[in-house]
């Protein structure tokens, strides 16, 4: 008998439907079009970064239920960081279309929150079902976020 958690179905249908502007968006980064593989990078990088903020809030609010009287200013700023990073990388993105192979750091940023969700969500007071939710998720999240690098390669955009 497998000891991994119960993942409610409905978190697992929207978790990955929350992937799929993603992976449409990386995908038609791979178009012969080059204005239409452009505008699907800015896509796909306002989105990696609406997603990394989501689970930012998603963090904070454990913290908020895990202390509500005295919640930890560090692990509430730490919450934000991956957000903040996306966001700068979305710009630097939007304003450098040279910078756009660097797309692939979201990757990184999705790693980053995986790692931090994954060490501490049950302490945090998460379900647990909720760190094996994340591992599938953002193991998705990263290998899409490797479509844009093959895009780049393949002088789509």
């Amino acid at each position: 008998m497998s000891n991994a958690p119960f993942l409610p179905r409905a978190a697992l249908r929207l978790g990955f439907l929350s992937l799929a502007p993603l992976a449409v968006s990386a995908l038609v980064s791979l178009s012969q079009h080059r204005g239409t593989a452009h505008l699907a990078v800015l896509a796909f990088s306002i989105y990696a970064a609406l997603l990394l903020s989501f689970l930012g809030g998603v963090r904070c609010g454990f913290e908020i239920m895990r202390a509500p009287d005295a919640p930890n200013a560090m692990r509430l700023a730490l919450s934000a960081a991956p957000a903040l990073s996306a966001w700068l990388l979305t710009l630097v993105i939007v304003l450098v279309p040279s910078a756009i192979p660097a797309a692939a750091a979201y990757a990184g940023l999705f790693s980053a929150q995986y790692l931090w969700d994954h060490r501490s969500a049950i302490d945090a007071g998460a379900p647990a079902w909720y760190p094996l939710l994340r591992q599938v998720l953002t193991g998705g999240a990263m290998i899409i976020c490797l479509i844009i690098p093959l895009a780049t390669a393949l002088h789509r955009i």
